[in-house]
Formats: structure tokens, C-alpha cells, sequence
């Protein structure tokens, strides 16, 4: 604070202080309390000095002074620390012509009522500015009891007209408090009872997050939790249910639609082989089989010969790629001997087409798995190695199969490692067989992981049950 604004600071300071000294003169009871201190003088002077009546017991006369406490601590109650200094200002005011100019007063009796008087107005000074921090503490508090008052009202209303239901919960799972959207869903007798028998899961559940979806009924909500302290070491926890029903359906309609759609595919993957296997591959047999007799016949001129066997070898090279591509489509061996011998048979082809070394690992009891989860098995296989083979530029690849409760299967290479870009958008970049994969495995209750492997490579590990989940 510059020098220049001290003084005029310090005179609002003294001028707060008058305000504060200045006794009440609008009320009708301080004038009241002022006669009662008039009517005590009076007393004293009609009493002791002019009766010359002395109190009994030996009692000093200048004791009769301290009955002024009582109007002065009756104005500092009602009328703060300016009403009692000016209370104590009066009764000094009237009490001091009493031992001044009357006689027979001693020295000894002046210093008494001297200090009568000054304890008098110590009183006023003290019990008034109690009173008025006592006063101005209640006011503060009655204002923070109205202030939260008002808050606890805006609360409920928003509370209670929350569209999605809400529920107020006690640490133990005890509902507590429910808006009006949570009764009409729950009942009317929610408050009182616990969580986990209104919803079928526990608080801690959806505080961890392990429940992202409530089914109440014929109707799903995604429950979202916070924690309120409340003081005391107390906790609360408020739930909001959001209505996702219809995300669900549409959920579950995409679900349908894309099984519907790998079953298809499937059921057309085996059809065209059946019928590449049952029609071409075997007029192309019969005609390799024909040139080859051919090449035998003496009487075929000489001239011929070459051409002939050069057709046969053409002949017998698109018979092996078409058993190649009925293998891709649908291997007859998935069918008659399952995942297993499918797995040993796709190593070998890719082994032997790509010149790339992979292992193929099984462990656990082998037994054979439902057609869906075999299938599941050997296409996400089928996906990886290809993958392994396009992009990783790997020089080594590991196949590991684990049966147990659940089927495990994973995928490793050694080579330059998927990019995260790769795992968060799937869809871009040729990823699209990422997407299938996980479409398979997600069917059936599974889960599917791709990862870039340290230091270098690319794993890639699908978890299915043994057998698929129920419709």
C-alpha cells in the first residue's frame, strides 16, 4: 500500500470502529434498559445516601454499584458491544456526581467505585464483542445451513429429474437413495436394500469395471460409479444406469448378421471345393493320366512327342495349384482327421512354398474339437502365416497349440513387427484379415490378441472355449 492511502485506510478503520461503538438508539427496549440503570442510581442515592439505609451483614454500600451489571449485560445480549458500552457509558455517567459531590464520601470509597466502574465497562467490552462474534458466528452458520439447504435442494431436483436412474449407495451395497427414474425401474422399495439383490451385481463390481453392462429386465444399462466422501471418513457411491437396450440389439443383430456371413462363406468355400475337387481337378487327372499314356504309344510320330509331354507337365503343374486352392478353400483333411493334422498340413505348404522355416508346437490332452471351434483354429492360422509371409519379411515363424478348458493358439515370427497403426485401425493398410479373425474368435466367446513382440516380430494369440457358447 502506497503512504498516500495509510491515512485514509486508517480513518475508515476508526470510522468502522464508531459504527460498531454506536449504541442502538432506535430501539425501544435500549431505552428501557437505560431507565433500569437510571432507576438503580436512584436507588443508591434515595437508599444509602439520602435514608443513610446500610446493607445488612456488613456489606459494603459501594457493592451496591455492581447491580448495574445486570442492565449492561442484558444490553451486550441483546444489542451487541455498542448497546453495552453505551449502556456502561450511561451508568458511569450518572454514577460518578454520586461520590464526587456528595459528602462523605471517602478516598477510599471513590477508588472503590472507581473500579466498580471500570470493571463495569471491561464487562460491556467483553461480554459485547462475545455476544456479537457469538452473533456473527450463528449468522455465518445460519447462512452456510440456508446455502446448503439450497444446494441440497438444486441437487435433488437435478436428482430426482435425471432421465437415466441413479442410485446413492452406503459402502456396504445398502441403496441409500434412488430418483424417481430408478424407482419406476426398480421399484419403489429401493432405499434400504442391497445392490447386488436389485441388479444381480455387487458396487465393487462396477467400481472396478468389470461390469459394463446391467440386463434389468428385458432392458441393458451401462453402469458408470464415483466415490463421494462425505466426511468422516464416510463413503458413498453414486451409479448412473445409461439405457444402451438398443445398442445391444443392434449389437447382437451385427453379431448374427456376421456369423450368418462367415457361415456362408464357409458353406461356400466347401461347395466350390467339392466341386473344383469333384469335376476339374479330376478331368485334369484323367488328362494328365491320357497324355502321359500318350507319350508312350509308339505309333505317336516323334515330332509329337516333345510337345505332347511339355502339355503334360502344364497339365500335371495346374493340377497340383488347384488341389492347392481347394486346399485353401476347404483342406478335406480339416473334416476327416481336424485341427491338428489341418495345422501339420498348412506348415508343410507354407514351409514349402515360401522357404520359411516354422515350428509347429502342440501340448495338452488332443481331442478333437466342435467343427466351429476347429474351423476358427485353422483360419486364424491360415491368416497369421499369411500375414508372416506378405509383411513380416520373417525368416522364422513358431505355431503353438494348447488344449485345456480352453484352446490356445499362437502365432510367432522373427520378423519386422506389426505397427501399432496396424492393431488400432485394422482396416486400413490391408489389415482387413485382422478384422475377420477377430469376427471368428469373438463368435465363439473367445478373444484375440496382436502384438509387436520385443525385440523384433509379431504374435498373434487366439483364446477359444473347447466348446462354442450357446446361442
Amino acid at each position: 500500500m502506497s503512504p498516500d492511502l495509510r491515512p485514509i485506510s486508517g480513518g475508515y478503520r476508526i470510522l468502522g470502529m464508531v459504527r460498531r461503538l454506536r449504541p442502538p438508539l432506535r430501539a425501544g427496549r435500549f431505552w428501557l434498559v437505560q431507565a433500569g440503570v437510571l432507576l438503580v442510581a436512584l436507588l443508591d442515592e434515595v437508599v444509602l445516601d439520602v435514608l443513610g439505609v446500610q446493607p445488612p451483614f456488613g456489606i459494603p454500600s459501594s457493592t451496591f454499584t455492581a447491580l448495574l451489571l445486570v442492565p449492561v449485560i442484558y444490553a451486550a445480549l441483546n444489542f451487541g458491544v455498542g448497546g453495552a458500552v453505551g449502556t456502561a457509558l450511561w451508568a458511569t455517567v450518572i454514577m460518578v456526581p454520586d461520590w464526587l459531590f456528595i459528602s462523605g464520601v471517602t478516598t477510599a470509597s471513590a477508588w472503590v467505585e472507581i473500579g466498580n466502574l471500570a470493571v463495569l465497562n471491561a464487562v460491556a467490552v467483553i461480554v459485547g464483542q462475545r455476544v456479537e462474534r457469538e452473533g456473527q458466528a450463528r449468522l455465518r452458520a445460519e447462512e452456510a445451513l440456508r446455502a446448503s439447504e439450497v444446494a441440497e435442494a438444486r441437487y435433488r431436483a437435478l436428482f430426482d429429474e435425471q432421465h437415466a436412474p441413479m442410485l446413492v449407495t452406503d459402502a456396504a451395497g445398502v441403496v441409500t437413495e434412488a430418483n424417481s427414474a430408478a424407482t419406476v425401474l426398480l421399484g419403489t422399495e429401493v432405499p434400504g436394500r442391497l445392490l447386488s439383490d436389485l441388479v444381480d451385481i455387487p458396487v465393487a463390481a462396477i467400481l472396478a469395471g468389470a461390469a459394463p453392462r446391467v440386463p434389468v429386465g428385458d432392458r441393458v444399462f451401462a453402469p458408470t460409479a464415483r466415490t463421494i466422501e462425505v466426511g468422516s471418513g464416510e463413503r458413498l457411491v453414486q451409479i448412473v444406469l445409461v439405457e444402451v437396450t438398443e445398442e445391444e440389439h443392434r449389437a447382437r443383430e451385427q453379431r448374427a448378421y456376421a456369423a450368418q456371413l462367415v457361415t456362408v462363406q464357409e458353406d461356400e468355400r466347401r461347395r466350390l471345393a467339392q466341386d473344383l475337387h469333384d469335376d476339374p481337378l479330376q478331368t485334369l487327372t484323367y488328362l494328365v493320366r491320357m497324355l502321359e499314356h500318350l507319350t508312350e504309344d509308339p505309333r505317336l510320330p516323334p515330332e509329337l512327342a516333345p510337345v505332347v509331354r511339355r502339355d503334360g507337365e502344364l497339365a500335371t503343374v495346374v493340377v497340383e495349384a488347384l488341389r492347392t486352392v481347394i486346399h485353401g478353400l476347404r483342406p478335406p483333411v480339416l473334416d476327416d482327421f481336424g485341427a491338428v493334422a489341418a495345422l501339420r498340413q498348412l506348415v508343410d505348404e507354407v514351409c514349402v512354398r515360401c522357404g520359411i522355416s516354422i515350428r509347429l508346437r502342440v501340448s495338452g490332452d488332443q481331442v478333437r474339437l466342435s467343427a466351429p471351434c476347429e474351423l476358427t483354429v485353422y483360419r486364424v492360422a491360415q491368416e497369421a502365416l499369411s500375414n508372416v509371409v506378405r509383411h513380416a519379411q520373417a525368416k522364422n515363424a513358431r505355431v503353438d497349440l494348447h488344449f485345456g478348458r480352453q484352446v490356445v493358439l499362437t502365432v510367432t515370427d522373427d520378423g519386422c513387427g506389426i505397427p501399432e497403426s496396424g492393431i488400432t485401425s485394422a482396416s486400413s493398410a490391408g489389415r482387413l484379415g485382422l478384422i475377420g479373425m477377430r469376427e471368428r474368435v469373438t463368435q465363439l466367446g473367445g478373444s484375440l490378441e496382436v502384438r509387436a513382440r520385443r525385440p523384433h516380430g509379431t504374435l498373434v494369440r487366439a483364446t477359444v472355449l473347447s466348446a462354442p457358447p450357446g446361442p
